[in-house]
């Protein structure tokens, strides 16, 4: 039991540091958006996260640092989102009711950090295309991972209802920007631009938070039962 609680903070250090490092990225980044390359700093409604990882910003100018910080910033969320799911994944199989759906869970989870990673590694400036596969595969198999944990908690005796309400929510959440990002309004224009620029940081923040609060919820319940 130790062990495992250890696991979730250690996770959720992660998570914590890599959003520090992704605060200092965005002050370092120069400037420039995709439709505007006159604009100067980052801008919260124009820039992706992912221009942060530009090794050349949008306005011409080198990023090298803050795209070093953004790699680091987005695998050390990558580690901390992966630990919990393994945390997760190893208390849910506790339960042969909720094993098969928390290991299915599990092996899709590796793929989407697998994913992750790969977006990390693909500066959009150096391999556009191929960054852009990273991304869409990540978040549109990311809900399969979420929604098995629902499966998993209902299936289980250890979690209280609300548990697999606030899974169904992240579920439900992630489905949605899936819909805004395959059939959302296009990057051509400004409003299509601000649409997917905060579709995206919401998704963000509500997947980190939710997973560094169900990880307290499961070292809650370890407690419980230890």
């Amino acid at each position: 039991m130790p062990a495992r609680r250890s696991l979730f903070k250690l996770a959720r250090r992660a998570i914590a540091l890599g959003t520090l490092l992704a605060i200092v990225a965005i002050a370092r980044y120069p400037g420039g958006t995709m439709l505007d390359h006159s604009t100067s700093g980052y801008s919260f409604f124009h820039n992706f996260l992912s221009d942060l990882g530009m090794t050349v910003a949008h306005d011409g100018q080198p990023n090298t640092l803050g795209s070093t910080l953004f790699i680091s910033s987005l695998c050390l969320l990558v580690v901390g989102g992966g630990g919990c799911l393994v945390g997760f994944v190893r208390l849910y199989s506790e339960s042969p009711r909720s094993r098969t759906f928390a290991r299915i869970a599990g092996v899709i989870g590796l793929v989407v950090c697998a994913s992750f990673i790969g977006v990390a590694v693909t500066p959009e400036n150096r391999m556009l295309g191929l960054h852009v596969k990273f991304t869409l595969f990540a978040f549109r198999v990311f809900p399969a991972v979420t929604l098995f944990l629902v499966f998993a908690t209902i299936a289980s005796d250890l979690f209280p209802r609300r548990v697999a309400f606030v899974w169904g929510l992240l579920t439900v959440a992630l489905a949605a920007y899936v819909v805004v990002l395959t059939w959302g309004p296009g990057l051509t224009t400004p409003e299509g631009l601000v649409t997917q620029v905060t579709a995206q940081k919401i998704i963000a923040v509500v997947s980190m938070t939710t997973f560094v609060y169900l990880s307290f919820e499961a070292e809650s319940r370890q407690s419980a039962v230890g």
